[in-house]
């Protein structure tokens, strides 16, 4: 234990040295891949000119794995033409991991066995070597990480024939994810730590983002969150300074899975997203099925709409990976090599049974030993044959999961419709709603006018006017459109406020992030708040006290978002303590307290007042858009669920509220440094 723990501390300070030397490693595989083509410009024999096709296929295969394919593509050709065994061998096994790359799972799998037929016929280890650990990474991402760590292993024991330390490496890393999977947790820690271990020896660096990752599941699957989080962090940095996008898509990953078992929600947010973006930039439908199914469950209780747009992706990704043609294709595939592997020992062991047949002397004990081998055989076939089924009906249930997954998504749909109607009309009827309340105005301004003139009528005031038979009914008429008119223009307003409202609450914010004073941004905010408020009603007036703490430090946000959440949150509270006032006896005094503070991890701000308060069973809707407290015509409902995603979404903090009903409240909003 102690020295597992030595060594632990070693790979800490390690990782800092590595992150510094790779730092100018994309820009290296970028150079690396223009020289490369520049040596492609000039004269070379046809030989090596394949295996410089082969090269740059590798180093485009995850930036731009089109051009990749293009240029394996040429030398598989070349080398064919030139009937160079090593370029087919090593242009067929770049192809297949291109195609790996991008999903294509079955033809993948059909050019790794054709480069294996090549290598083993041609005796060439190094070449078995490496397509095998191209075959198990393809069964490690279908999740079959027992037959990926047969093929591992048979790495493994090639390289070391080899004396082969770099493939050694690969192989033994391969060995530790994979074991982690099938929760084999100590086999798992023990191959990633050769590997380390191998690695360091060598001075390789770039390894180590891998290594890391491998070591920080193997944690995560002991629930050692804390040090798999310390390892996933390590991993990053080194991911991105070789432009790897693959690997960190599922580092982010890893620790957006992390987060959500620690119930560190926000973070768990972040990375889930992060990731879903890099596995769709790099067309990793494995990647993309992960991510977007936490994601779908971690909106499954908060946001119905959102949940399921994840899952709509999911259902794409799933489609993708486990297609019945695909599924086909690598069973039919699986099986003829399996075939074919089987006649090869059949014909192996007819000839054996040849020469044993010419050098024994007793021709009964050779026809004994023929057939026991093919008995032998034959069982050997069953077994297989129980595999097959096996594997095949799990595919089957595999498919019935994805029909049943199909016919939800149905279901959902017709759901979905009515959403996209709803935020249609929000969006239509902003026009004729200005319409509306436009000709309102001008009618009640009109209504107004003729009111006035009527009053003028022979010198006669409006009252005496009205006592006089069908003009007094003309003018009652002319006073009941003025109500009717001022009923529409407020109702109006009312509606426009709420459209507005939607508009402001679904629009992406602009501004951009600065430094900025929190005290001096509360402050001010706080004083236009209190100025608009006391110009109105005087009951305001020294209502409102702040307390700033001393050496804030400034944080990063956007001022005038942040601005406008202080306003909403005083106007709520200037609210709730004139609605206490108005019930209350003469001996109540309203007070506001507006207050910042400093935390381990950041700043608040805090609004608390003496007002009515909110009542238990509204606590947990206060966020919701469109519901609110107050009565109809004087609240829209939206203000404190726009300022929630302003905070939460916007700015990475917190925004929570405690209430007492006849106490007050208290809204205290919190930022990250």
């Amino acid at each position: 234990m102690v020295k597992y723990r030595l060594f632990t501390l070693y790979l800490f300070l390690a990782a800092f040295l590595l992150a510094l030397s790779l730092a100018n490693s994309a820009w290296a595989q970028s150079a690396r891949a223009d020289s490369l083509k520049q040596l492609l410009s000039q004269i070379l024999p046809d030989t090596s000119r394949t295996m410089v096709l082969e090269q740059l296929g590798g180093a485009l295969m995850y930036s731009q794995p089109l051009d990749a394919m293009k240029y394996a593509r040429q030398g598989l050709a070349l080398s064919e033409k030139a009937k160079y065994s090593l370029g087919t061998t090593r242009n067929l096994n770049r192809l297949g991991t291109i195609y790996r790359n991008v999903g294509s799972y079955a033809k993948a799998l059909e050019l790794h066995m054709e480069a294996l037929r090549v290598a083993k016929e041609n005796d060439d280890l190094e070449g078995m070597a490496k397509i095998n650990n191209s075959i198990g990474i393809l069964y490690s991402e279908q999740k079959d990480s027992k037959r990926a760590i047969e093929y591992f292993k048979k790495t493994q024991n090639l390289a070391q024939q080899l004396q082969d330390n770099k493939l050694l490496e690969v192989a033994l890393t391969n060995l530790g994810f994979d074991y982690a999977l099938i929760d084999e947790l100590d086999s798992a820690q023990t191959y990633t730590l050769r590997a380390y271990e191998l690695a360091v020896r060598q001075g390789n660096k770039s390894s180590s983002g891998v290594l890391f990752l491998n070591l920080g599941y193997v944690h995560y699957r002991k629930k050692e969150y804390q040090l798999a989080l310390a390892y996933y962090r390590r991993s990053v940095p080194i991911s991105e300074a070789v432009n790897d996008k693959r690997y960190l898509g599922q580092t982010y990953f890893e620790m957006a899975r992390t987060f959500q078992e620690t119930n560190a929600f926000d973070s768990c947010l972040i990375y889930a997203q992060k990731s879903l973006k890099l596995a769709q930039e790099v067309d990793n439908p494995k990647g993309i099925l992960d991510v977007s199914t936490l994601l779908t469950d971690f909106f499954e209780d908060r946001d119905k709409a959102k949940a399921y747009e994840y899952f709509k992706i999911s259902t794409q990704a799933k489609e993708k990976m486990f297609d019945r043609e695909k599924i086909k294709q690598i069973q039919s595939l699986d099986f003829k090599e399996q075939l074919r592997l089987q006649q090869v020992e059949s014909d192996r062991v007819e000839y054996e049974g040849r020469v044993l047949a010419k050098t024994l002397v007793a021709g009964l004990l050779a026809l004994m030993v023929i057939v026991f081998l093919l008995y032998r055989n034959s069982r050997n076939r069953q077994k297989a044959n129980i595999l097959l089924k096996k594997q095949k009906d799990e595919l089957q249930a595999t498919l019935n999961e994805l029909e049943t997954t199909q016919n939800q998504l149905i279901q959902s749909e017709k759901m979905a419709s009515l959403g996209e109607l709803t935020a249609g009309i929000a969006h239509e009827i902003q026009n004729p709603l200005n319409f509306v309340n436009n000709y309102a105005e001008v009618n009640v301004e009109l209504l107004e006018e003729l009111l006035h003139e009527i009053s003028k009528v022979e010198g006669e005031d409006v009252a005496a006017y009205s006592q006089r038979g069908e003009e007094g009914l003309v003018l009652d008429l002319v006073r009941d459109l003025s109500e009717n008119e001022a009923k529409i223009l407020s109702h109006g307003k009312q509606a426009e406020a709420i459209v507005r409202g939607m508009q402001q609450h679904s629009r992406r914010n602009s501004g951009s992030r600065e430094k900025t004073d929190v005290n001096a941004l509360t402050r001010e905010y706080t004083e236009l708040a209190y100025n608009g408020m006391t110009a109105k009603d005087k009951i305001y007036k020294d209502v409102l006290k702040l307390d700033l703490a001393e050496d804030l430090p400034e944080l990063e946000v956007v001022p005038g978002d942040i601005g406008r959440v202080v306003l909403n949150l005083l106007e709520n509270a200037f609210y709730t303590v004139a609605e206490k006032k108005e019930h209350s006896p003469d001996n109540y005094q309203p007070a506001i307290l507006v207050s910042t503070r400093r935390r381990d991890n950041g700043v608040e701000i805090s609004v608390k007042d003496n007002g009515t308060g909110i009542a238990p069973e509204y606590i947990g809707k206060v966020f919701q858009p469109f519901f609110t407290t107050k009565p109809t015509g004087q609240g829209t409902g939206l203000g404190l669920s726009l300022s929630y995603d302003i905070v939460t979404k916007g700015h990475n903090g917190r925004l929570e509220v405690v209430s007492e009903v006849t106490q007050g409240t208290e809204f205290t909003l919190a930022l990250k440094t």
